[in-house]
């Protein structure tokens, strides 16, 4: 008696299911055949549900004031024999975000600046460096185990 209830209840939560899962057009081209077992549904065995992590939003605070750009006002040191991602990180730690280096040997890549070692500078040490040279600083760099032209 209790496996006809139970299949009586499966069968009347199912068929609601079914009836919304299918169109008019797929009804009159497919009927849908429902069979009750009278057997409880087997548990997943290990099954392993995953839940989203929470989420936060957390608004991000307005400036209150403009983040000022970082005065570049430096005389250029000299950076010949320097790795040529050290002689970069020394512009940067100045305040001159962005300068370029070329190959003093050819017309290669320099894909990891660690490799490679100034051999020139296009801007003299000494000389007095301002924002207005930001890109414009360039560095002559050969590989670190190549001799200097």
């Amino acid at each position: 008696m209790k496996k006809k209830v139970l299949a009586g209840l499966v069968l009347t939560a199912a068929l609601p299911l079914l009836a919304a899962c299918t169109s008019g057009d797929d009804a009159a081209a497919s009927p849908a055949t429902v069979t009750v077992t009278s057997q409880p549904p087997a548990a997943a065995p290990n099954a392993v549900v995953a839940t989203p992590a929470p989420s936060s939003t957390v608004a991000a605070p307005a400036p209150s004031t403009p983040i000022a750009a970082p005065v570049v006002d430096f005389p250029m040191p000299d950076m010949t024999g320097q790795v040529l991602q050290d002689a970069q990180d020394g512009l940067q730690a100045r305040g001159l975000m962005y300068s370029v280096s070329h190959d003093a040997l050819g017309s290669r890549h320099q894909v990891l600046d660690r490799d490679w070692k100034v051999c020139g500078q296009n801007v003299a040490a000494g000389q007095h460096v301002t924002s207005a040279l930001e890109g414009k600083i360039d560095f002559a760099a050969v590989k670190l185990s190549e001799t200097c032209p």
